[in-house]
């Protein structure tokens, strides 16, 4: 499709996004278009690299506040009528605790595999302290005499139980980024998951 096509497009997708921050998305599309074309891009190659109008419209309407989204639904629906809201009042008892009973679901299992996956990742942190701390000590009780045995036996459990720390050392810290990260990306899709029910899709 060609520049004007592409643009008209995505400003119907973006039909709930306030007008000011609209327009302002369209002349920034815009822009990137000539400046593709300036480049040697012909208009349908600049819009079919930008990517389907809707799903760029998705993107930024995701990323209004859910303040936003809400109100500009209920106006893009022509506001609510009497009998919806009599409906609403009259089926609260009914749909409020279905509603928080789901999201109560929802975030729960969010939790429980967050605290998992936290839970065993502490637990390994304290099996590398508790090798660094056997590695130190088994030298100690030998010379203290606290701990009897083969002197080659001990030195070399701690030599062994020194080398497992150290790469546990090595390891934990980026499995904490890698699961910090996971940990947003998670919450972020949880997040965008309740957006986008309040996201007006185009037809």
């Amino acid at each position: 499709m060609n520049r004007e096509e592409y643009l008209e497009k995505l400003r119907l997708a973006l039909a709930q996004m306030p007008a000011e921050e609209k327009e302002r998305q369209i002349a920034y599309y815009d822009e990137l278009i000539n400046d593709m074309c300036e480049d040697g891009m012909s208009e349908t190659e600049a819009t079919a690299k930008l990517g389907d109008p809707g799903k760029v419209a998705e993107e930024l309407l995701a990323a209004l506040p859910l303040g936003t989204l809400v109100k500009s639904r209920i106006k893009s629906a022509g506001g609510l009528s009497a009998l919806t809201i009599a409906l609403l009042v009259l089926g609260f008892p009914l749909w409020f605790p279905l509603l928080i009973s789901a999201f109560a679901v929802v975030f729960s299992l969010l939790l429980a595999l967050l605290v998992t996956i936290w839970s065993l990742a502490v637990a390994l942190a304290a099996v590398v302290l508790s090798l660094g701390v056997a590695a130190v000590a088994a030298p100690i009780g030998l010379i203290s005499g606290s701990v009897t045995g083969s002197p080659l036996v001990i030195i070399g459990t701690a030599l062994a139980a020194a080398g497992l720390c150290l790469l546990g050392a090595l390891a934990l810290p980026p499995l904490f980024r890698a699961l910090a990260s996971l940990s947003r990306t998670l919450c972020r899709g949880l997040w965008r998951g309740i957006k986008s029910i309040f996201i007006k899709k185009e037809n």
